[in-house]
């Protein structure tokens, strides 16, 4: 009886290391991933959500795969790799975006980098980065793409998982090394280069330039050497920006890469090309244009943060008239980043006596 019960009780001790041992192990695998969702602060009655992420995001990997041409295989990888395989259903989505960007010297001779996000409301997402092989970044990310509504958030821990492919899809963000970077829509056919290069679409383009270019130059050398395949099968540009001066606008004809360089002392755009194209197609945001140019041209091409941010609100859209498919839009965010020493101020939905700062 004795031998029994000593039998059992050494059963019942490998059971309980193994049990110890696999939570161990599980708890291991899942860390970086446990971190991030406990870590996501959210900022009461504004939509304003903050991730310190620090799980790895295999961006090496993703690319070293040869990337992605679709959002749908963006989702495969983060349930694959991310998830850890984990069945939870991805829905993303990049409805239309009508947006506004500038650059200009500050007084103090350095520069900001200032964008308006215009989509139906939203919350957002301000997503903290720091990969072992990469800057650390600051980004913002439209939490409608992940599938959140008003009705579905990710204030409940579950409801966060969702939110752990946030890095994948950042619109607007600065680097550590004051590297800047801004997505805008075009009405136009979308990009869908094929050759042998590394595929990305438009938001993991942007997640690789913040990740790995320094300054301008690196950014469009980044870009030169991927297949381009924009979002949602819409037609996107890029303005870049820096710490040293450098700024210019990527877009993309007939799948070829054009760069509009600065030819003033700021450089802005909203949706439109900022050269001809050899087709038709719907240009939107010339007031919005004008506006910012009128303000840049008067001010010689210097604005102090705020005086970017008041530009920002001068130009913002107020969501009072559906356009002619009966979509409101509103300006959901307007960020102005420091390039010289990189930070985000942030104001959501046009509140701009309320403003928040981060860091990479």
């Amino acid at each position: 009886m004795k031998k029994k019960k000593k039998v059992l009780r050494r059963v019942l001790l490998a059971v309980c290391l193994v049990l110890v041992l696999g939570i161990g192990a599980g708890l291991f695998v899942f860390r970086g991933l446990i971190y991030s969702l406990l870590h996501v602060e959210s900022h009461p009655d504004t939509g304003v959500y903050v991730i310190d992420y620090r799980e790895d995001y295999k961006l090496d990997a993703l690319l070293e795969e040869g990337g992605v041409k679709t959002q749908d295989e963006l989702a495969k990888y983060i349930i694959r790799v991310l998830l850890k395989g984990l069945p939870i259903p991805i829905d993303y989505d990049v409805p239309e975006l009508a947006c506004s960007t500038f650059y200009a010297a500050t007084p103090t001779g350095g520069y900001v980098f200032g964008r308006n996000l215009d989509n139906q409301n939203t919350d957002l997402a301000v997503v903290k980065t720091a990969p072992e092989n990469g800057y650390r970044s600051v980004s913002v990310v439209n939490l409608s793409f992940l599938g959140y509504s008003a009705e579905h958030t990710p204030e409940k821990l579950f409801d966060r998982i969702v939110a752990m492919g946030a890095p994948y899809f950042p619109l607007d963000g600065v680097n550590e090394k004051g590297l800047a970077v801004g997505v805008l829509q075009l009405q136009a056919p979308p990009t869908d280069q094929n050759t042998d290069k590394v595929d990305v679409d438009t938001t993991l383009a942007i997640r690789v330039l913040l990740d790995k270019a320094a300054d301008v130059p690196e950014a469009i050398a980044l870009l030169q050497g991927f297949d381009m395949h924009a979002s949602a099968g819409g037609c996107y540009h890029l303005q870049l920006a820096d710490a040293a001066g450098n700024s210019v606008v990527v877009s993309y004809v007939n799948d070829e890469m054009v760069i509009t360089e600065q030819t003033e002392a700021y450089l802005c755009a909203t949706n439109f090309y900022l050269h001809d194209v050899p087709f038709d197609y719907e240009a939107q945001g010339q007031d919005r244009y004008d506006g910012m140019v009128e303000t840049l041209t008067a001010k010689n091409g210097v604005l102090t943060p705020e005086e970017g941010m008041a530009l920002l609100g001068k130009v913002a859209l107020t969501g009072t008239e559906p356009d002619e498919q009966g979509r409101v839009y509103s300006t959901q965010w307007s960020s102005v980043y420091d390039l010289s020493a990189p930070s985000l101020t942030l104001c959501p939905d046009r509140n701009y006596g309320a403003v928040y700062t981060f860091t990479p």
